[in-house]
């Protein structure tokens, strides 16, 4: 009896590991790559994994792409459930506190900055409209393409059939279960390289161009002189990645995201930034509310995020280089702000005397005065702050100056056109006929001739 007990039990604890491990090779990494090797699908995608700290750790294909039935984007797969999105969340459940981080930076809001822009018939929504057959609609492509590939799509609701959210990487994706972010924006898959993301190349693919140019600012930086110059000897791959030991200059993810014996490496982003410096007008980020009425960062004082930052500049700079260095800037970011202002205030001042249409980005000068501070306001505030004089002065300064006079002389123009079609107006109005001028034989010549001197005479008033 006790052995028939024994045999029994036996049986069943062999059923069971035989069934456990049966559901383990079900979605471990061999059937995966098995399969996808016999049919030739993804090579490149088995390579990488290969090569990957995921595959020398046990990490399998299953762990990463398997999902719950009623996961919302859960799609069958030969016999499995499988999410071909993988979410900052699914990261998390190993990657605990770069998860957390990650998700209360600013690199996770960026799908919501941008639905704020678009819902508001901000000008991506406005770049976006087209006329089809007499009927205006907003085509969402160009902003797929654009804005999104970076800022990230809203896959709330949404499946990977939709083109208008997939494919997308962009670094404040909104995912399907809610987390926000993707981790693949830097750690591209499937090798997920901690190097990849260490080098500034990485950030390049967002950061660059007229309105944040921190790409191009670092590579004109002595930093980045350094960096093109030795950063193939750097120990890119050290888990301790110690200045002066493993890499002479700070990139990208040195400056925000690497520790020192003072600090701890982060995946905030947003923890070392003392200023605003892509709004309109730049403000401190002492646990100021953002547009999205969100703490910028983990809501501590601009002081600390300076601080922050400060232990970064002290594994290579002395304390009256790096105090001179922030004044200077600090100062470079107050003369902006003064500047952009007194020039918006034009702008305001024509609105208000019903010289503009109430419709935004639709008259020369209201683009003016947005690249203003989206362009040349953030490359010379961003290159205060990343020593590149080029964007501070040539890029930046320069191009603020000269912005503020063709405001000027805009606004100067604006203000006599409406005052000749006023006059004109009068007088086709004086005879008491009810007679549209502008139907007039010759009256369109006639207007566009005064307004070229009146132009003439704005001119030569300036000179004289």
């Amino acid at each position: 009896m006790k052995v028939a007990y024994l045999l029994t039990w036996t049986l069943v604890l062999l059923f069971v590991l035989i069934t456990q491990n049966g559901a383990a090779s079900e979605h471990d990494s061999d059937s995966c790559l098995d399969c996808h090797t016999s049919i030739g699908k993804f090579p490149a995608i088995i390579d990488d994994w290969k090569n990957s700290k995921h595959a020398e750790y046990g990490v399998s294909c299953g762990d990463c792409h398997i999902a719950d039935p009623a996961d919302p984007d859960a799609t069958a797969h030969m016999g499995s459930y499988i999410s071909p999105v993988v979410s900052a969340s699914d990261c998390g459940s190993c990657h605990v506190a770069e998860f957390e981080e990650n998700t209360r930076s600013l690199h996770a809001l960026g799908a919501k900055y941008y639905e704020l822009d678009f819902d508001n018939e901000g000008l991506p929504y406005l770049e976006s409209k087209i006329a089809v057959d007499g009927e205006t609609i907003v085509n969402h492509d160009a902003t797929v393409n654009g804005c999104q590939a970076c800022h990230g799509t809203n896959m709330t609701g949404k499946s990977t059939d939709d083109p208008s959210v997939w494919p997308n990487n962009g670094i404040g994706r909104i995912n399907p279960d809610g987390s926000l972010g993707s981790c693949a924006s830097c750690h591209t898959r499937h090798l997920f390289s901690v190097e990849e993301a260490r080098k500034p190349e990485s950030c390049e693919q967002c950061h660059l161009g007229p309105d944040h140019p921190q790409a191009e600012i670092f590579f004109e930086s002595k930093h980045g002189s350094i960096y093109n110059t030795e950063g193939d000897e750097w120990n890119w791959d050290y888990e301790e990645w110690v200045a002066g030991e493993d890499y002479r200059t700070p990139t990208c993810a040195v400056c925000h995201m690497s520790g020192t014996d003072e600090l701890d490496p982060t995946h905030d982003v947003s923890s070392r930034l003392s200023w605003e410096l892509e709004t309109p007008i730049s403000r401190r980020t002492d646990n100021t509310a953002n547009v999205l009425g969100t703490s910028i960062s983990d809501g501590s004082t601009w002081q600390e995020k300076r601080d922050r930052m400060y232990s970064v500049c002290e594994q290579c700079h002395s304390d009256d280089w790096i105090a001179n260095y922030y004044e200077n800037a600090d100062t470079a970011v107050e003369l902006y702000n003064r500047k952009y202002t007194d020039s918006k205030l034009i702008v305001e001042e024509l609105r208000e005397e019903g010289l503009l249409t109430e419709q935004d980005f639709d008259e020369p000068i209201e683009f003016k005065i947005y690249e203003m501070w989206h362009h040349e306001g953030r490359r010379a505030r961003m290159g205060a702050f990343m020593l590149g004089p080029d964007f501070v002065q040539w890029h930046g300064f320069y191009e603020l100056l000269k912005d503020k006079a063709e405001l000027e002389e805009m606004a100067e123009q604006i203000r006599l056109n409406a005052e000749l079609e006023s006059q004109l107006g009068t007088e086709g109005t004086s005879t008491g006929n009810d007679v549209d001028t502008s139907s007039l034989p010759g009256f369109k010549a006639l207007f566009a001739i005064a307004c070229i001197f009146g132009a003439v005479f704005v001119s030569l008033r300036k000179r004289g």
